[in-house]
């Protein structure tokens, strides 16, 4: 009888534990106030990032735009909007965190990741042509659209709150396939 009693108890034991966390979830944290803010400036430094790109490059206005937007992120992180990378990079120093980041690290930071490294090639590539000639617009091109739709996974993933207006679009220009628009460089 005892076994019994035993039993029965550890089954409804098992079944609360495995109904109670679906009804009392904790909701998701809040972010701190000024993420907003911070996003509403990444959102503004990539429209101008785009208007300087596309459809004619002006590489000299883009050079700072690349600084400023690794400079929102690390701002985005050291207010707590994003989560850091665990390890820095040699002679690259780690944010300030003023208050440490209570979001879903898991599915962030790898996000994060793709928006350093996509502005990162960007950079190169802006950079790159700042010694010479113009940059492929079709690369630029594809470069902002990766940016882009990264710092959309950014906002849905980290849980950031949409830019008023939204995001920028990188115009079609016609004669590029798979991007309308854009002329075809033989060669």
């Amino acid at each position: 009888m005892k076994k019994t009693i035993a039993a029965f108890s550890l089954v409804a034991a098992l079944f609360t534990a495995s109904s109670v966390p679906a009804a009392s979830a904790a909701p998701a944290p809040q972010l701190p106030a000024a993420c907003a803010g911070l996003v509403q400036d990444l959102a503004a430094k990539l429209k101008k990032t785009v208007g300087s790109l596309v459809p004619v490059p002006n590489v000299g206005a883009v050079k700072p735009m690349i600084g400023d937007l690794l400079g929102l992120v690390t701002a985005m992180q050291g207010a707590g909007c994003l989560p850091t990378p665990p390890v820095s990079v040699p002679g690259v120093p780690l944010p300030v965190k003023a208050i440490p980041y209570a979001g879903p690290t898991d599915v962030c930071l790898p996000v994060v990741l793709n928006l350093v490294s996509a502005v990162a090639g960007l950079g190169g590539t802006v950079l790159g042509a700042a010694g010479g000639g113009l940059p492929d617009v079709g690369k630029l091109t594809a470069l902002l659209t990766t940016l882009l739709k990264t710092v959309t996974d950014l906002l849905t993933k980290c849980g950031l709150p949409a830019p008023p207006g939204g995001l920028p679009t990188v115009p079609s220009l016609p004669g590029l396939p798979g991007l309308p628009g854009l002329p075809v460089q033989n060669g």
